[in-house]
């Protein structure tokens, strides 16, 4: 099979190629649909990714963790147990939606109102989806996951593009983002029956609690983190009016590429990690996710810099001006998106430490939705962001707290801080040095935009050559070039 470092370019490289084909959808729909009609479109979204983040409670995700460990009949059981548990977790989603539907913001009545049955047609559609993300890269089918990635993203964007341009209208939107969930969702029913198969009944109830033992602890921690990270924006829905939810959120879908990039090279360990957490090598376990990090946060980090020197000017590019009121927004959201670019997370799926993270998570809710109340009241959209951020900041102190205890290695050893916050610091250096020039030479929106962080990541790959310091990543790239997935 291919090496770690062949298979995390291949996935990296579908999800960029994902994220650049989800970036362009937005720019266009500002444009056409105007901005009532985009704030509802967002708020769509906020509804569907909240029911996808909240209520598949880890369940998808375990079969990262116990594919490795199974054969083939248990692979088709786990299948289909993920399976069942989905549609189960949506039909309740979808029921409370509509029963408190009187308690949602006045944006999400008069969307439940005119396309409430698409609605719950695409909960059920979009979160069954959920499994193409994990089962490929779990069954270790990379290279397939990579090209259906793509696949759907681009016909995704050609058809909720093609509906704006051509009708100009939210409900035609819908009606294209729904037939492109069923395309995502054939290709999940394709790929279960040529490379794992499906079990769905009789269920054995022994490996279906052990499958929820395992992930029910990490899916209530996961449910809490996000609720923390979501409550902010539904501050903002609830209230401010749809249009500046639209500006609000265009701070979330900027970030989505540097979040995606975090979660698949995650996923990809994942099922190595667990794999080495079996045999007892936990000094191997531990080499590799700092390995994972510092690839990570060469990529990240200079782009996070330059995203926030740049922020007004990308984002009136991108969205035009009606939108840069959402650049302190991005930036603060930018400073959370820093703390958790450092994957540690992976380490309490891999030691099974899913109680004391759903702890963590629920000891920080209090602090964020109240500071984000406060900072909406106070401040505006900026200050609806902050609870979050603080939020963040308490969770991952335990988290590091936590895993110093589970794996008797000190904070310190736990990550190369001293080679991460040099890359920062060459980051940030990078990013002030243009910041400034550009400044002084007062260039025109489009060419700052594009010319401000461009400028930024060559420099700071000129500073790496420079200093020597990319020597590192290319003996990590040597060592990954002979891992394999077991």
């Amino acid at each position: 099979m291919a090496s770690i470092l062949r298979q995390g370019i291949a996935l990296s490289a579908a999800r960029y190629i994902e994220q650049a084909i989800m970036l362009l959808t937005p720019v266009v729909l500002v444009r056409t649909i105007g901005p009532t009609a985009f704030g509802e479109y967002r708020l769509f979204w906020l509804l569907v990714t909240t029911v996808g983040l909240l209520f598949p409670f880890d369940v998808p995700r375990s079969l990262l963790f116990f594919f490795v460990r199974l054969d083939s009949e248990g692979r088709r059981l786990y299948v289909g147990q993920t399976v069942l548990f989905l549609l189960a977790t949506t039909m309740i989603a979808a029921l409370l939606i509509f029963v408190f539907r009187d308690a949602l913001p006045l944006g999400m009545k008069d969307l439940l109102h005119d396309h409430g049955l698409l609605l719950a047609a695409f909960l059920f559609i979009w979160n069954l989806g959920l499994i193409l993300d994990v089962l490929p890269n779990a069954a270790g089918q990379i290279r397939w996951q990579a090209q259906a990635v793509v696949a759907a993203s681009v016909l995704r964007a050609a058809l909720i593009v093609s509906a704006a341009v051509f009708f100009q209208r939210l409900e035609v939107v819908l009606v294209a983002t729904l037939i492109a969930g069923c395309v995502r969702l054939g290709l999940l029913a394709y790929f279960i029956a040529g490379h794992c198969g499906i079990r769905l009944f009789p269920v054995d109830k022994l490996q279906f609690r052990e499958q929820l033992r395992y992930a029910l602890p990490f899916g209530v921690a996961t449910l809490l983190f996000h609720t923390r990270k979501q409550t902010e924006q539904w501050i903002v829905a609830t209230m401010f009016s749809s249009a500046l939810f639209g500006v609000f959120s265009i701070a979330t879908t900027l970030l989505m590429p540097i979040e995606v990039l975090r979660g698949g090279v995650a996923n990809l360990l994942l099922p190595k990690m667990s794999h080495l957490h079996s045999l007892g090598d936990h000094e191997e376990l531990l080499r590799l996710n700092n390995q994972g990090n510092l690839i990570l946060s060469a990529i990240i980090f200079p782009t996070i810099a330059a995203l926030f020197a740049f922020s007004d000017q990308v984002i009136q590019f991108l969205f035009t001006k009606e939108y840069v009121s959402g650049s302190p927004v991005l930036r603060i959201y930018l400073v959370q998106t820093l703390i958790y670019s450092i994957d540690i997370m992976t380490l309490l799926n891999v030691f099974k430490q899913g109680l004391p993270s759903m702890r963590y998570e629920a000891s920080s809710i209090p602090l964020a939705v109240l500071t984000s109340l406060v900072g909406a009241w106070h401040y505006g959209l900026p200050g609806a962001a902050i609870g979050s951020v603080l939020g963040s900041l308490m969770v991952y102190a335990l988290v590091l707290k936590r895993l110093s205890e589970v794996i008797s290695v000190p904070v310190g050893r736990l990550q190369d801080w001293k080679s991460l916050g040099k890359i920062w610091s060459i980051s940030a250096i990078c990013a002030l040095a243009v910041r400034l020039f550009a400044d002084e030479l007062n260039p025109s929106t489009p060419l700052a935009a594009i010319g401000g962080p461009a400028a930024i990541l060559v420099l700071y790959v000129i500073v790496l050559f420079a200093t020597g310091y990319y020597r590192m990543f290319f003996e990590v790239r040597r060592e990954w070039r002979f891992i394999r997935f077991v």
